[in-house]
């Protein structure tokens, strides 16, 4: 599969939040905190000082993976953390401002409490400046901030080029990879949003160490393979079968979940969560 017509667009954070923005199901809460949203603040403040100093200065603030679907509507697959965050500020700075995004219904409570403890924070920042501090700010979102988005038709191709993104610097992990894949494989709603509140109540390393010091190795020796570590280039290893394919033995992986050996098929989805 090739990425080389994905090619990445400089866009400002009105035409992004403009867009016809969705927030899937199979997404992670919206985890930032009151310090995130506190370094955010303290980028932007230090880009508006870089702009007084440099002609046409642009301050890039992240990359944005978009999966456009067959409704025209553009899935977050990457960024929705970043996202929401300037959606907020903006809501703050802007009187009036709305979008298709305010139209999403937030069912986890991390990513309520998150989304009402972050527009405090920023009630509270700006409540300490003059009026003319808030008009930098949101001039700054008009034309200063800007994102690099990669905008996909297949979500395939949003999940290979999620692997490659870091958030503020922390490298994917592969068992973020399969989380995603296998969101994407529950076709019901409440049970994706179970199983994402459930995956998220662990611990991120315990999570990471089953993989590396259990189950991968585990499955290099029921293969009689050397085992080294458990890398993104590992994650088909893990993918299972999806549900709806003809083959026999998918069939007979199905009637035996949940109750089958480490190193034998299973059924893409729910069924790989629970395990």
């Amino acid at each position: 599969m090739s990425l080389k017509n994905n090619v990445p667009q400089i866009w400002s954070i009105d035409r992004l939040l403009a867009a016809n923005l969705i927030i899937p199901d199979y997404q992670r809460p919206y985890k930032w905190t009151d310090k995130n949203i506190t370094d955010l603040i303290l980028d932007i403040q230090k880009s508006i000082e870089e702009s007084r100093r440099y002609v046409n200065f642009k301050y890039r603030i992240g990359t944005i993976i978009l999966h456009k679907n067959e409704n025209d509507e553009y899935e977050v697959v990457d960024g929705q953390q970043r996202i929401l965050s300037l959606l907020l500020l903006t809501l703050y700075l802007q009187s009036g401002f709305t979008c298709t995004l305010l139209n999403t219904k937030f069912s986890s409570k991390v990513t309520q409490r998150n989304i009402h403890d972050n527009y405090q924070t920023i009630s509270e920042w700006f409540s300490s400046v003059d009026e003319e501090v808030k008009r930098l700010f949101e001039y700054a979102l008009k034309n200063i901030l800007e994102v690099v988005v990669i905008t996909v038709n297949k979500i395939s191709e949003a999940f290979q080029l999620f692997d490659s993104q870091n958030t503020r610097g922390r490298a994917l992990y592969p068992h973020d990879l399969l989380k995603a894949y296998h969101l994407r494989e529950i076709h019901d709603k409440y049970e994706m949003q179970h199983a994402v509140v459930k995956w998220e109540s662990k611990n991120p390393k315990a999570i990471r160490e089953l993989f590396d010091l259990y189950l991968f190795p585990l499955w290099n020796w029921a293969k009689c393979r050397k085992s080294g570590n458990f890398t993104t280039a590992d994650i088909d290893i893990y993918k299972g079968i999806e549900e709806k394919t003809g083959y026999t033995y998918a069939h007979r992986a199905n009637k035996a979940m949940p109750y089958f050996l480490l190193t034998e098929p299973f059924i893409s989805g729910g069924d790989f969560l629970k395990w």
